[in-house]
């Protein structure tokens, strides 16, 4: 279990050093014989568990998410078992160690576990068989993660209050509670050994078994165990409304509380998952345009310092504050100068009933108008029906030439199962409505609607260029790529109207054009 505690420690106390997480990795995998990879999956959708971690809450460095699957609440006379997920989220503020809320404001999961025969007998309300528990927050949480595999000292600190709620007659009303915000029931738990007062005994967790997901950028432990019987449990209040100055006494003498420290215990069964709380955030931007710029530095006596947060050129690598400044500083989205325009080769519209167009060149004039989308314009040159052997022209066009509908332009993955090697492209929309183009090749009238995903490179380049490929590939008229990574397919369809009657039919286009900027650009499409 020293790997494990390893690599949690330097995931936190380390949280930039990529070289370092790597050698852990390695040395683990190798010492356990086991980890998790991305596999078939999206690279991205990996992070998409710690979607309401408060990243961008200043003082964040890690996001966790605590999954209990199993165990038991023995509070006072009662043992409640816990057969429902109950899920701890958030994230970690790395000087505090404070659990920082989730952004959905569901920190803790408002888990109804059923208390077994319930509270029978209660003075004026009678026999309540129907009792379910409720853990929720009633202050601050820390988690210390150094702690964890099996160390001395609490893991989690969680102060708790217990919500009681009878669910057949609600007698106990809204608001009976367990402790309390102002004296709450707090639990260390631990996966090493406790040491309780008597007449409990010492217990021991579970460090469980360690796991790496998204290629060791996500770290956790499964078929793990917390544990606590060290502390005390407060009496219960705000019963029965109006009626708790009665109600509650007589709830504490059928519950069995307040219960004194060592006769109390909680057993938590589930797993942990932590990811670095910088790489999360990139992950649910990327991929961007945006540009990496190096950051000017200050002298102080003999040496110069930076306060860039990047220690590559292309704004991929951050930089360790330990190991060497950062020189570089990534600005997002394109720059005052956002115009491009591109010129193509040979392009075709096929469908997969064999309709076919060849256009000798293309044009494209646009701008980049975010992070992730452009506008922007085709007009392809010399077009010809392959079956017709006629000239094909969009209206008010020149003989040979189509025109694109104003189209709209987004980032994403083709290809993000490999996080080093990410295939990004533009999925291109109509701006409005849903033709992409029309035009008529002597008797035929073609409509061609939907969307349609190219290819885009080069990605994080260095140095920094100006210069793209845009490419389009088709096979019969079947689209590749037909959809970005794990999302909804986009394909265009060609209405063909003639003589003979209309149809619709899958379309694909297949081209190459070479963008020019105004500016140099990078798309960023990885994060470490």
């Amino acid at each position: 279990m020293r790997g494990m505690r390893g690599a949690l420690v330097g995931l936190v106390g380390r949280r930039r050093r990529l070289a370092f997480l790597a050698v852990v990795v390695a040395a683990s995998v190798a010492a356990l014989g086991s980890a998790s990879s991305a596999g078939a999956a999206s690279f991205q959708k990996e992070f998409l568990k710690f979607g309401d971690c408060p990243y961008s809450t200043p003082g964040v460095t890690e996001c966790v998410i605590s999954t209990v699957t199993g165990g038991e609440f023995h509070i006072g006379s009662n043992t409640v078992p816990i057969n429902k997920t109950i899920v701890l989220q958030g994230g970690i503020n790395g000087k505090t160690k404070e659990l920082v809320s989730a952004t959905d404001g569901n920190t803790l999961s408002k888990t109804a576990l059923t208390l077994p025969g319930g509270l029978l007998g209660i003075e004026l309300l009678g026999n309540l068989l129907e009792v379910t528990v409720t853990a929720e927050l009633a202050g601050p949480v820390h988690i210390f993660v150094a702690n964890l595999g099996g160390t001395t000292g609490p893991a989690v600190d969680l102060p708790l209050k217990v919500k009681l709620d009878d669910t057949t007659l609600h007698l106990l009303g809204p608001s009976c509670y367990i402790g309390s915000e102002s004296g709450p029931m707090t639990l260390s738990l631990t996966d090493g050994v406790t040491n309780p007062p008597p007449p409990n005994q010492p217990i021991s967790g579970k460090p469980g078994n360690l796991v790496f997901e998204a290629e060791g950028r996500i770290v956790g432990v499964t078929e793990n165990s917390l544990v606590d019987n060290a502390f005390s449990a407060p009496g219960v209040n705000g019963c029965a409304g109006i009626l708790s100055l009665v109600v509650d006494p007589s709830v504490d003498l059928k519950a069995g509380l307040p219960s004194a420290a060592g006769k109390n215990t909680a057993i938590m069964n589930g797993s942990f998952l932590q990811a670095d709380a910088r790489i999360v955030k990139t992950e649910t931007e990327i991929p961007e345009w945006g540009h990496c710029v190096k950051v000017v530095g200050v002298k102080e006596g003999k040496t110069t310092t930076y306060s860039g947060k990047f220690s590559s050129a292309n704004c991929v690598t951050e930089a360790v504050e330990s190991f060497a400044p950062g020189k570089y500083e990534w600005v997002v989205g394109p720059g005052p100068h956002p115009k491009f325009a591109g010129t193509g080769e040979i392009t075709s519209f096929e469908t997969v009933g064999k309709t076919k167009v060849l256009c000798s060149s293309s044009a494209s004039n646009g701008e980049y108008t975010g992070p992730k989308t452009e506008k922007v314009s085709f007009t392809f040159s010399g077009c010809e029906s392959t079956s017709l052997h006629t000239a094909c022209q969009s209206n008010s066009a020149a003989a040979g030439e189509i025109r694109s509908s104003p189209l709209v332009g987004e980032l994403g993955y083709i290809n993000d199962v490999a996080p080093l090697k990410p295939i990004v492209g533009l999925d291109f929309k109509p701006e409005s409505g849903s033709e992409v183009t029309k035009f008529d090749c002597g008797g035929l009238s073609e409509s061609i609607a939907g969307s349609v995903i190219g290819s885009i490179t080069p990605l994080e380049a260095q140095p920094l260029t100006a210069k793209s490929t845009l490419k389009f590939k088709a096979a019969k008229g079947i689209q590749a790529p037909e959809q970005f990574e794990e999302l909804p397919t986009d394909v265009l369809s060609t209405t063909l109207t003639s003589g003979a009657g209309t149809s619709v039919e899958q379309s694909g286009l297949t081209g190459k054009s070479a963008i020019v900027g105004e500016e140099p650009l990078e798309i960023k499409a990885r994060a470490f």
